[in-house]
């Protein structure tokens, strides 16, 4: 009886991860995002899990910002005059990365949930930013919520990823290798 309960479960769980997975592959990438929409100036706000649907699935202590594409444009810029530190991370598959290029700079992660925590930076509040493919997309989200767990207190998601990026006319780098 436990064996049949613990498939029903796994069943389960499978049923109700593939619609999240699949919004990050394949045509749910070319759908535009809202953030795609909003207006340039738009604010980075903290997003808890108890408000935010991408997030739902973390647990309510679990907070991160979201940022706007120009609210990281302008944090890469401040980074490149060395005015500031950030350190941005691709949670993209390989598919997405060959096929929309990724945010110059960015680290490339193996694995949004199990990706090697010493590619974070040292100082655990330097900011860290987080990006997958779109909205729909949680990759990001999981990987943010892995960089909380450990004890970084800076870290934010990308909310309209690299589509909404890349709609906004930001360059993109090819991935390496």
């Amino acid at each position: 009886m436990k064996t049949l309960v613990t498939a029903i479960l796994a069943a389960v769980v499978v049923s109700l991860a593939a619609p999240a997975a699949q919004a990050c592959k394949g045509k749910a990438e070319t759908t535009a995002s809202s953030t795609d929409k909003k207006p340039a100036a738009q604010k980075s706000t903290t997003v808890d899990a108890a408000v935010a649907p991408a997030a739902a699935a973390a647990p309510a202590a679990d907070a991160f910002k979201l940022v706007s594409v120009d609210d990281l444009a302008k944090q890469l810029d401040a980074k490149k005059a060395k005015k500031a530190a950030i350190a941005v991370f691709d949670a993209n598959s390989k598919e997405t990365r060959d096929s929309s290029g990724i945010i110059p700079t960015s680290v490339l992660l193996s694995s949004v949930a199990d990706y090697d925590l010493a590619l974070l930076p040292k100082d655990k509040a330097s900011p860290v930013v987080f990006y997958c493919a779109n909205e729909k997309c949680t990759a990001s989200h999981t990987a943010a919520k892995r960089a909380t767990t450990a004890g970084h207190t800076d870290v934010a998601v990308l909310g309209a990823g690299i589509k909404g990026w890349v709609a906004a006319g930001k360059a993109v780098d090819k991935p390496v290798g």
